[in-house]
């Protein structure tokens, strides 16, 4: 994926949309979720609004963002869940061999 405004890629977790981490965290999507909120809100939020000729190809492309971010939302909570499954399973395991 690349950031037209910025092509820097970086492995940490950083501020987005700047840099393009190689996996997102929560924390990421939040922040990106929130940028576009904020980014929105500014374009519509003043005294006399008016629908610009590249709006259209804009809502397009935020729609999209906004597809990916609750498929990759679900996905973290679905690798979230894996995680805690297999540390249950382990505590399990330790409490069998505890056992008297």
């Amino acid at each position: 994926m690349k950031n037209t405004e910025n092509n820097e890629t970086s492995t940490e977790n950083s501020d987005l949309p700047g840099k393009i981490p190689d996996r997102f965290t929560r924390d990421d999507v939040l922040r990106l979720s929130s940028h576009l909120i904020r980014s929105l809100h500014k374009r519509v939020s003043v005294a006399r609004f008016k629908e610009q000729s590249s709006d259209g190809a804009k809502l397009s492309h935020i729609r999209a963002l906004i597809s990916v971010l609750q498929v990759y939302g679900g996905l973290l909570h679905d690798d979230e869940l894996e995680t805690l499954k297999q540390r249950i399973t382990a505590l399990e395991r330790v409490k069998v061999d505890v056992k008297p």
